[in-house]
């Protein structure tokens, strides 16, 4: 079968999939409660209906990552990270696991490891995700960058439950992935790559998929065509995303490539259907760098349930909804800057 080529909902990534648009092959994988869930999900991004709790909740354990790629904050000095996060803050993993009830109980569906920190650095992994799909939670994610990906998190991960595994690659050879990732080997992420897919092979499974993604920019696009060849067939499904550049004195020195790629179509839905729990109690309303800023207050001033229904998170959607960014969503107008104006309508596909 041929690769099949779509945009997700914001047009700001151009997936490749194997051999299947990858919802369709969690839908047959999962059942019915997937496809309810996607059903959900797609109401809740096209405003016809707001869940009594998000949809999603992604968890950042930790404020840390052992690389310095230039197109994340992480990148920054010590003074330039420390005002995005504290290193000497965590959040439990049987923090998570609670919320991760509390969220269960109030309808959430799906659950990630996200933010400003890289999730293999979590050894709980693989006992929360297996914890949250005995839950029901139906789908659960993370994006990394492979390096801490040995065999024996690969097994756990496999028979956890996990759905989806993502890693960032970026590159087709190691000099311009020592560009694209300081402080990781190209090398051993791949050969983690090709050990992942032998060992879920033989563990008889076809979940989690995995996902490759490459952030298109200046310095590493003509790479492109050899990645999709190495890994075309071999990956689940391939993102190619648009580097949106973000309004710091770091943006003009990390060139974007010349890609139509058209930034996000129309309102951000982002806070409509999720939130972001940052690893010092904080809670946000994206997965966004842009919406650091953005605190709807914190776990120990209440519930996910009360800041999903409060009046702070209410204002932000009204705002957007208007799109007015001079207001409760001001931190927002960098976010759909970055990308670009809003792109004609066309077909996509939620991601």
């Amino acid at each position: 079968m041929e690769p099949q080529l779509y945009a997700d909902s914001r047009r700001v990534s151009r997936f490749l999939a194997a051999q299947a648009d990858p919802h369709a092959v969690l839908a047959a994988e999962l059942g019915p409660a997937y496809a309810e869930y996607r059903h959900l999900w797609d109401q809740a991004r096209t405003f016809q209906a707001l869940p009594p709790f998000p949809l999603h909740v992604d968890y950042e354990m930790k404020f840390a990552c052992p690389l310095a790629c230039p197109m994340c904050l992480m990148s920054l000095d010590e003074a330039g990270r420390r005002a995005h996060g504290d290193p000497g803050l965590e959040l439990s993993a049987r923090t998570v696991m609670d919320l991760a009830a509390e969220g269960a109980a109030q309808g959430q569906k799906s659950l990630g490891f996200g933010g400003l920190w890289e999730p293999l650095l979590a050894p709980e992994l693989p006992e929360i995700t297996a914890f949250a799909r005995g839950l029901g939670l139906v789908d659960v994610m993370f994006n990394t960058s492979g390096l801490g990906l040995t065999e024996k998190i690969s097994r756990a991960l496999v028979k956890s439950g996990l759905t989806r595994l993502m890693v960032s690659l970026d590159a087709d050879s190691r000099a311009t992935y020592d560009l694209m990732r300081p402080g990781s080997d190209f090398h051993t992420v791949v050969a983690n790559i090709e050990n992942f897919l032998d060992i879920r092979k033989k563990m008889g499974r076809r979940l989690p998929l995995l996902r490759l993604s490459f952030c298109r920019t200046a310095l590493n696009e003509a790479e492109l065509e050899p990645f999709l060849a190495r890994w075309s067939g071999r990956a689940d499904f391939i993102s190619v995303q648009a580097y949106g550049r973000y309004p710091t004195p770091r943006a003009p020195a990390w060139p974007r490539a010349a890609w139509g790629g058209d930034g996000p179509a129309g309102v951000c839905a982002q806070p409509f259907k999720r939130l972001l729990v940052r690893h010092n109690g904080q809670v946000g309303p994206c997965c966004d760098a842009s919406g650091l800023g953005l605190s709807l207050g914190r776990l120990a001033e209440g519930g996910l349930t009360e800041i999903w229904r409060g009046e702070k998170l209410a204002g932000l959607r009204r705002s957007l909804l208007a799109e007015d960014f001079s207001g409760p969503a001001a931190a927002c107008g960098p976010c759909q800057a970055k990308f670009g104006p809003r792109p004609a309508a066309g077909p996509s596909k939620p991601c």
